[in-house]
């Protein structure tokens, strides 16, 4: 591992660590990315972010009740625009604090977030059940890994506290 930048033509020394960082390509029904963005699948506070931005979405929601949102994500008045705008700033803000970085840009970069959708719900609902089913996953598979090494690692202990395995042989 070379811990050297150069940055101008000038080397400074720096640290590289791997942080379990993986960009996630985020793709549509039909298979098309629409973008990007970056998880650390053993971030164990992913899961109290996570829950935490979905109980604050209501509030988020309930300005959107009285105005009417077009296809494109626009609303018919000047005043009712400037409440889809406030929306968004708060979603985005959400959004990107639950990955502390890009989510906002990798999911709605290319579509507004209250975009109705054919169902009757908002592009962002889609968006942020499709996040809490990967999490979820991804956790679960983390967990697994986890357990399969302190398995291996406590395997030759027997139940009783303070007594080994072998020792018992």
């Amino acid at each position: 591992m070379n811990n050297e930048i150069t940055v101008n033509n000038t080397v400074s020394l720096g640290i590289t660590v791997d942080d379990g960082m993986q960009a996630v390509p985020i793709t549509n029904k039909l298979g098309r990315e629409v973008g990007t963005f970056y998880f650390r699948p053993t971030d164990i506070g992913i899961i109290d972010r996570y829950n935490e931005v979905i109980s604050k979405v209501p509030d988020i929601f309930k300005p959107l009740e009285d105005i009417n949102i077009s296809p494109d994500g626009t609303a018919d008045t000047d005043a009712e625009m400037a409440v889809l705008k406030e929306a968004e700033e708060k979603l985005f803000e959400l959004c990107d604090y639950l990955f502390g970085g890009n989510l906002s840009e990798a999911f709605f970069g290319s579509m507004h977030p209250f975009s109705p959708l054919a169902d009757g719900v908002f592009y962002c609902e889609n968006a942020l059940d499709g996040v809490g089913n990967f999490v979820s996953a991804q956790f679960q598979r983390s967990v697994k890994g986890v357990e399969k090494r302190i398995n291996g690692y406590t395997k030759g202990y027997a139940s009783k506290p303070g007594k080994h395995r072998k020792a018992n042989q």
